[in-house]
């Protein structure tokens, strides 16, 4: 009788395992590719919009000619998105409040769902007496911008008199959509250094590239997204349209 020989044609339990594993390597790594670029559109986005809310601070300014002066920091609680004045003086000189969006005419989040922070020199909101070539440049209540050189703090703005930021993808610190406050920044010492400050009262600001948690990051775990104005900047598109002699 002619024996026939029967030959295994399906994959065996190692080839298979080999295969699920290159699968699941290949997904994984779309998956992070994919959540990457998720991240720096809306970092983008952000920015863009920042950029933008710095360009209407300065219109507004440029509206309030022959005394052009910046609108004051929302401090109400819950945010109400209109500037808090007095007999022309901001209720809360050099705090770190919310963007009075209202008075604006901007929207009022970043793409995290987050409202906008805004701080403002006292030298450029006074409604009175409006802010002219004389006021303040460096220092007399203006903040400065750092940044890090490896551990190094780092001054690259010393004028600054305006500073609009989103609080970035972690949130911490901020203030949601409906008013409520996010979970609070960790006390300095406790990995978010730079993030801190940020909502301090000391008006000095860092503005550095991102690190995430985890990272071994002089400063900490940092995502927020500063964008400024300084003084010379504002001085100089008031003198360009004529608001400034």
């Amino acid at each position: 009788m002619l024996r026939v020989n029967k030959k295994q044609t399906g994959f065996t339990l190692v080839e298979v395992a080999i295969v699920l594993v290159i699968v699941g390597l290949l997904i994984g790594s779309f998956i992070g590719t994919v959540a990457s670029r998720i991240d720096m559109t809306l970092r983008n986005e952000t920015s863009a919009e920042l950029e933008e809310i710095k360009n209407v601070l300065m219109a507004y300014a440029f509206s309030k000619a022959p005394q052009p002066y910046l609108p004051c920091p929302d401090i109400t609680v819950p945010p109400d998105g209109l500037e808090d004045r007095t007999m022309g003086i901001c209720d809360a000189v050099g705090a770190v409040g919310t963007l009075p969006w209202r008075d604006l005419g901007l929207g009022f989040d970043d793409a995290w769902g987050a409202r906008y922070r805004y701080w403002v020199s006292s030298n450029y909101t006074d409604s009175n007496t409006g802010f002219t070539l004389a006021s303040a440049d460096v220092g007399g209540g203006n903040s400065l911008i750092q940044t890090r050189l490896g551990d190094v703090n780092t001054n690259i703005v010393q004028n600054a008199v305006a500073v609009i930021f989103s609080h970035g993808k972690n949130g911490l610190g901020g203030v949601s959509v409906s008013g409520i406050n996010l979970p609070p920044i960790p006390a300095v010492g406790n990995g978010h250094d730079d993030e801190n400050e940020n909502v301090d009262a000391n008006s000095v600001f860092m503005s550095r590239l991102p690190s995430e948690e985890g990272s071994a990051a002089i400063g900490g775990v940092y995502d927020d997204i500063l964008i400024w104005i300084n003084s010379y900047e504002i001085k100089a598109k008031m003198v360009a349209t004529g608001v400034l002699p």
